[in-house]
């Protein structure tokens, strides 16, 4: 059995809601979470961030969406905090740590940066993770409605019963909204998706990672609509339509409105998003940024090697979903990664600021 609670605003001993509201309180959870008197460093992970330096990583990814707190207090949560708390001697802590792992690939903290570790200083095992409140790519707040809740309970249960371990009854009144088209997010087959994602084989996803890394070598139109031809993809994109479709391999068809991750506004696919993508590449032509181009040049290298070497056959069907260096988080973040430093050389960040 696992139970997930969520901290934030519950109220403590004193009857006081609980908040993290300063940069000073995230620090202090994240050397809670990572004491050593209450876990080990193999119990330890990092979601998007190293565990050892995950406060300063927060921070930069505050600095460079603008989310950094204005004053001594913020208006807003500087961090998620909940916990997965199991039943007595029922889990050990590395089973524990591997639940964990697993949790966190939901598409709900798809983007977060989340420090995490396993407790073994009380009878029951328990898992502390702490989210960066903004998003690693889109600069977004996190929020959760009842239903995402839910949805993380159900992830957590399924987990549960693939390693044998009991889990709580289903209350069906908290579960997915009765109409089917009240938040598509959540759908009942949302599972199916997510199990496809997981396993590397979802033709959404594949679509979505090949356009994410064709988009940071193309410097127009053109140049994208040419390259997502090589690894077997249509692309309709008129002046006349709101929307770009895209038609795979296999004849399965998506727009780009419904590519990303809609309900938290990314959409990295949509006419927009790659004008504006192509408008920085030419611009980083035209400067000359020398560490951005090498950085360009390599990713299509490895595009082209890649498109050369495509059949599309069963078993290679999802290359992009198969190799770690196209992931979506790995070819747009490390670029905005590298630039946020860039920018931040000399301005010295106050890390202790509250």
């Amino acid at each position: 059995m696992a139970i997930i609670a969520f901290f934030n605003r519950r109220k403590n001993k004193k009857g006081e809601k609980l908040t993290y509201k300063t940069l000073g309180s995230v620090r202090r959870l994240i050397n809670y979470i990572l004491q050593e008197s209450k876990t080990r460093e193999e119990l330890m992970g990092g979601l998007l961030c190293n565990p050892k330096t995950a406060f300063e990583e927060f921070v930069l990814t505050k600095a460079i969406h603008g989310k950094l707190p204005e004053g001594a207090i913020s208006k807003s949560e500087e961090v998620i905090h909940f916990t997965q708390s199991f039943k007595i001697e029922e889990i050990t802590p590395e089973l524990a740590k591997e639940i964990a792992d697993k949790l966190l690939t939901h598409k709900l903290f798809e983007r977060f940066q989340i420090v995490y570790a396993v407790h073994t200083d009380q009878k029951h095992i328990h898992t502390h993770f702490a989210i960066n409140s903004v998003n690693y790519e889109t600069g977004l707040r996190w929020h959760i409605s009842k239903n995402d809740l839910q949805c993380i309970k159900d992830w957590s249960n399924e987990l549960c019963r693939e390693n044998n371990l009991s889990i709580l009854p289903k209350m069906e009144r908290n579960r997915i909204p009765k109409s089917r088209t009240e938040n598509r997010l959540h759908e009942p087959v949302l599972h199916g998706e997510y199990r496809a994602i997981k396993d590397g084989r979802s033709w959404k996803a594949e679509t979505l990672y090949t356009g994410m890394a064709t988009k940071r070598v193309s410097r127009n139109r053109e140049e994208f609509i040419d390259l997502m031809k090589q690894f077997g993809y249509e692309v309709r994109w008129e002046d006349s339509r709101k929307d770009i479709t895209f038609t795979n391999w296999d004849g399965k068809k998506i727009n780009s409105d419904k590519l990303g991750f809609p309900s938290r506004n990314f959409t990295p696919l949509t006419k927009e998003a790659l004008e504006k993508q192509f408008a920085i590449n030419r611009q980083v032509e035209e400067n000359k940024n020398h560490s951005i181009q090498v950085e360009q040049s390599m990713l299509r290298s490895q595009l082209f090697k890649l498109a050369n070497t495509l059949t599309h056959d069963y078993n290679n069907q999802y290359p992009f979903q198969n190799n770690v260096a196209f992931k979506p988080f790995y070819v747009e973040g490390q670029a905005l990664r590298d630039r946020a430093i860039e920018s931040q050389k000399g301005k010295g960040l106050d890390w202790e600021r509250e």
